[in-house]
């Protein structure tokens, strides 16, 4: 079976779609898999996925007719919205579609729609699926061992995707750095391959103590095996967090990230307004003190964030997408 993969990923709408993607292609053994992406996003998914697909690149408006030449028998829409034409001209060839994370007109179409980042349902369509039931972690999560809780708070991670596009990374630590010192608590900062401030948080990072740098990891869970609160944006990482059992806290880098809903205290996360450019984020020092201090509330997130577990649900998953596959044969 040929499936191709579309995908997006630039400063705007992060790396996730990308990662998503490659984690459910890597699922699909023995299939033809193939990834197209306009120019856009170019850099961003040629550099992650690199030699280990062949990868189309083309202008938006061709894109659908460019699909359709490689011929493919299933095609997984990862691109944010999608509409009802481009949907319909795939499918009429009889090509089976499944779409993540698509709130447009091309979602209730589509044979198949994961729309895994929202609780509730915001369309109608019984092809799609809500919630966090349907979230899958990437391949380095199978193998990671969520944590343990700790009586004392020893080390915060600070993620904010894979480009960090308001530059939190710094904002963020040059606001919780005199608290972690006053605590002890070391600052582990993660940035994301797409991150361009890098150089100038490298520099600040060296000339203080009690704080590191990880740049483009690919083992992200091995620096959150060790840590006891995050602070991050509103995307998958959330629920990678979740998997690990580590609480905290979370600012929505934009509106589309303010409309997923899992990022709540009742699933072990304290979420903020969005951040806009200039905001001061004058909270997020007192909601760190108060989790590093009141380990009776830290303890009561912590316990939420126990019942999750993602392991087996890329494979239901792809089971259900394969189902689809048979059904249209």
């Amino acid at each position: 079976m040929k499936v191709v993969f579309r995908v997006v990923g630039n400063n705007v709408v992060g790396m996730g779609h990308i990662y998503r993607s490659l984690s459910l292609a890597h699922g699909m053994v023995n299939q033809d898999i193939l990834f197209v992406c306009d120019i856009d996003s170019e850099p961003a998914v040629k550099n992650l996925v690199g030699s280990a697909y062949w990868l189309g690149v083309y202008d938006t408006e061709e894109m659908a007719d460019k699909i359709l030449s490689l011929n493919p028998d299933l095609v997984v829409n990862d691109v944010l919205n999608t509409g009802k034409i481009y949907i319909d001209y795939l499918k009429k060839e009889g090509i089976v579609v499944v779409n993540f994370e698509d709130l447009g007109t091309g979602a209730n179409v589509a044979d198949l729609t994961v729309n895994e980042l929202y609780d509730y349902s915001i369309l109608s369509g019984k092809n799609i699926l809500w919630g966090y039931e349907h979230f899958f972690v990437r391949e380095e999560f199978e193998k990671a061992q969520p944590n343990n809780f700790r009586n004392s708070v020893s080390e915060v991670i600070l993620t904010f995707g894979g480009t960090d596009q308001h530059d939190l990374s710094r904002i963020v630590y040059e606001r919780i750095k005199d608290i972690c010192k006053k605590y002890q608590v070391f600052v582990r900062i993660v940035t994301g391959p797409g991150y361009r401030g890098f150089t100038h948080l490298e520099k600040m990072v060296s000339e203080t103590s009690g704080v590191s740098l990880t740049h483009a990891t690919g083992v992200i869970s091995r620096v959150m095996e060790s840590v006891d609160i995050a602070i991050t944006s509103n995307g998958r990482t959330v629920y990678e967090l979740a998997h690990m059992n580590i609480p905290g806290i979370v600012i929505p880098q934009h509106e589309r990230e303010e409309t997923h809903s899992f990022a709540r205290e009742q699933n072990g996360f304290i979420k903020m307004e969005p951040y806009v450019e200039g905001m001061s984020l004058e909270k997020v020092p007192i909601l760190l003190e108060n989790l590093i201090i009141n380990n009776q509330f830290r303890y009561t997130l912590f316990s939420r964030l126990e019942k999750f577990c993602f392991l087996g649900n890329k494979q239901r998953l792809l089971d259900k997408i394969f189902e689809k596959c048979i059904d249209r044969k």
